[in-house]
């Protein structure tokens, strides 16, 4: 409980950092971070508001509508990134994950579909490892690490390494070992935790980009 709270007070910080930068530079120069931010935000808080008030609440719909959202915005994200071939990849990644989803999933029952949650997982890693293919392939001198997409693709798949290992086995472990599922729910914050400071690193990164 303790650790789910400060990661969503963590929240805070990229979001807050994001909305600054939006204002004294642009909202286009983090490619749009700020709407994915307040967007997280706003569910990961419901998310606890709904179960305070109602520990037994299913909030399956709400993270699979959120899911949704997320492959829709990370697409738009990268394909402001992306050159040539890789473009038409990423949009048919993102047609394949999204018509699964649709046809495939019962992604508007109340009960969370895992399968929603492996699609995304792949579909970060997919997007994440065309960036860093298109990094290499395209050397400049300026240090990987500089680029702030780098911190935003690392992050991404750090995350979706962790959650499809949680998500996989996690019906199974909420019927037969609920000790070891609560486990994987605090390892998942803290991976949530890292997964935002290096968002938030990102950030700082886009906003020495902008000083330049």
């Amino acid at each position: 409980m303790l650790i789910g709270i400060i990661y969503k007070i963590l929240l805070l910080f990229p979001l807050i950092k994001s909305f600054y930068l939006g204002r004294k530079y642009s909202f286009s120069a983090q490619n749009y971070l700020f709407v994915y931010f307040l967007i997280t935000f706003m569910n990961e808080w419901l998310s606890f508001i709904r179960d305070q008030c109602n520990p037994d609440v299913k909030v399956g719909l709400q993270y699979n509508l959120y899911f949704i959202f997320c492959i829709v915005f990370f697409y738009f994200y990268y394909s402001l990134l992306f050159k040539g071939i890789l473009i038409k990849i990423a949009l048919l990644s993102t047609i394949i994950s999204l018509g699964y989803i649709f046809f495939c999933t019962h992604f508007l029952e109340n009960d969370f579909d895992k399968r929603i949650g492996i699609t995304i997982t792949l579909f970060y890693i997919m997007n994440a490892m065309l960036w860093f293919y298109q990094k290499i392939s395209f050397f400049d001198e300026h240090k990987i690490t500089n680029d702030p997409v780098f911190w935003i693709s690392t992050a991404l798949l750090m995350w979706s390494c962790f959650f499809i290992f949680r998500v996989t086995p996690m019906f199974f472990f909420a019927e037969n070992d609920n000790e070891f599922l609560q486990f994987l729910k605090v390892g998942q914050n803290i991976i949530n935790i890292v997964m935002y400071s290096m968002f938030y690193i990102a950030l700082i990164k886009y906003e020495r980009q902008s000083n330049l």
